[in-house]
């Protein structure tokens, strides 16, 4: 019987984690300096510093339902003394440390001002990448050790920066089609189509990078075979992510291939509300699968790859 609370907190510090470190990452890339001041680049240093609040209350959670289920008891003392010794003995422990501290920083960042400058961006890319890279240290990224397991603790880190860059992207275009829909020559409306061009040539090397991080922590974790991927609920639900990244690449290619040249033509004419609408809806679809893709691997983090 799975801990639905473990589960439900790994995924909101998924959720939380990808958006503090990829929304800042995004606006550095695919923002330019002359609008980094805009209010809806503004909005998104303030949903970064939210994203950040929400990932210290998961993690509070999330370090709670562990020790619940270590401790095998329901007596909050019990679960206390599991939880001191979480933090304080394992390397798991160590980096549920280095995550708040990064995580309080980077709240600072965002509500005191300092997240709206391109260095504050910055900033808030460091930290949510930091706080985002403990995690491979409460998954399967930690089960090997030696050589092998340095390896595949760099593999999985390399996995959750990218995928949180992807994550993050996809939110902030969802906002920025949202904001400028009807809103004809607005200046969201040129920033969504030059972010949506930008951000297109930065998504290949996501992509790639994804899918040979992907492909090795596989082999580390199951072994060359594929009877993993049919046997046991491990390996079906592996499949259901697969299945869904595969119509993340499909909706992404979309976008880069079709939807954001079409809404830069459509800018330069002049009437972009159906090209904003053709973009919003691929962007959204594109955002239901990556959050089923964050579901999977909050899930799948709590079973064991051999069962």
């Amino acid at each position: 019987m799975p801990d639905a609370l473990l589960i439900a907190s790994r995924l909101a510090l998924y959720l939380s984690l990808t958006l503090a470190f990829g929304l800042p990452v995004f606006v550095l890339q695919a923002v330019k300096g002359d609008d980094s001041g805009s209010p809806i680049v503004r909005r998104l240093a303030r949903l970064t510093g939210v994203a950040a609040l929400l990932a210290l209350a998961a993690s509070g959670v999330g370090l709670w339902a562990m020790a619940r289920g270590m401790s095998e008891s329901g007596d909050p003392a019990a679960v206390l003394d599991v939880a001191g010794i979480l933090l304080t003995q394992t390397s798991v422990g160590m980096a549920w440390d280095i995550r708040v501290v990064s995580l309080l920083f980077a709240v600072g960042v965002a509500f005191l001002g300092f997240g709206r400058q391109r260095t504050g961006f910055g900033t808030q890319a460091l930290l949510g990448g930091v706080a985002l890279a403990t995690l491979a240290w409460a998954g399967h990224g930690a089960m090997s050790e030696g050589a092998l397991g340095w390896l595949h603790l760099g593999s999985d880190i390399v996995h959750l920066l990218i995928a949180g860059a992807w994550v993050g992207a996809i939110v902030a275009l969802v906002l920025l089609a949202l904001h400028a829909a009807g809103q004809q020559g607005h200046e969201t409306v040129r920033l969504l189509s030059d972010a949506a061009s930008g951000f297109a040539r930065f998504g290949t090397v996501i992509v790639i990078v994804l899918v040979v991080s992907g492909i090795l922590n596989y082999l580390l974790i199951i072994g060359p075979s594929l009877d993993g991927l049919v046997d046991g609920l491990y390996g079906r639900l592996l499949l259901a992510k697969l299945g869904a990244f595969a119509g993340m690449l499909v909706l992404a290619a979309a976008n880069r291939f079709r939807h954001a040249p079409v809404l830069q033509r459509a800018f330069d004419d002049g009437d972009t509300s159906a090209a904003i609408r053709t973009l919003k809806q691929s962007l959204w679809a594109e955002m239901g699968l990556a959050i089923l893709v964050l579901v999977l691997v909050a899930w799948l983090g709590t079973l064991d790859p051999t069962g």
